[in-house]
């Protein structure tokens, strides 16, 4: 017999009901720490029941890998509703991922392997679906410069290495000018990076 709606349902809440008690538990203990075992615990359920929607820990933190993917996937695409010019666009991004970041520090250390989370699969995926977007806002802006292909990757290098360098940096309690005034210092960067490439260069 088919499912029934409610069973569909009482399924995916349980599986959505175990990611949210990994979180949990990776913010009090760190992602080393997380085990199978600890998730049945408390969720007062046995290990099968866990392996029937994830057949290992490195499957929980997958899934959750895609979920902060989706999330920050929907927020950029917001972004480029709301926002016409490219460098306002490449500013907002990069706002974002630093909200996001500390909105849900527990989905971005596993996304980008963090803080004891070892997950070896799916590992480019989650920057080379939102590379698009900074590829095409730099293309817009480098329309005049007339800068190349090979240029613009290296400017989204640059930005990446920017926004995920400066929020380890932080994550890890080690921004030098103080963490009191991170986000500040973290703007001015992202700021003074993007008015770097609205200087025409002919030499590109």
């Amino acid at each position: 017999m088919p499912e029934s709606r409610q069973h569909r349902k009482k399924k995916e809440e349980l599986r959505e009901h175990i990611l949210e008690v990994a979180k949990n538990i990776a913010a009090k203990e760190g992602w080393q720490h997380l085990t199978i075992r600890k998730i049945c615990d408390q969720i007062h359920y046995t290990a099968p029941v866990v392996y029937q929607y994830f057949e290992s820990k490195e499957t929980i933190l997958v899934a959750l890998r895609l979920e902060g993917l989706k999330q920050i996937y929907q927020v950029f695409t917001e972004i480029n509703i709301k926002h016409k010019t490219p460098n306002k666009r490449l500013l907002e991004y990069g706002l974002a991922w630093w909200h996001f970041a500390n909105q849900q520090p527990e989905l971005y250390q596993v996304m980008f392997n963090l803080q004891g989370v070892v997950c070896v699969k799916n590992q480019e995926n989650c920057q080379n679906s939102v590379v698009g977007f900074y590829f095409v806002a730099f293309s817009e802006m480098s329309l005049k410069a007339k800068r190349s292909e090979k240029l613009r990757l290296e400017l989204c290098d640059n930005l990446i290495a920017i926004i995920h360098g400066f929020i380890s940096l932080r994550m890890v309690q080690s921004i030098r000018s103080g963490n009191d005034h991170a986000e500040q210092a973290y703007k001015n960067v992202l700021k003074r990076f993007i008015n770097s490439i609205n200087i025409e260069n002919n030499s590109n």
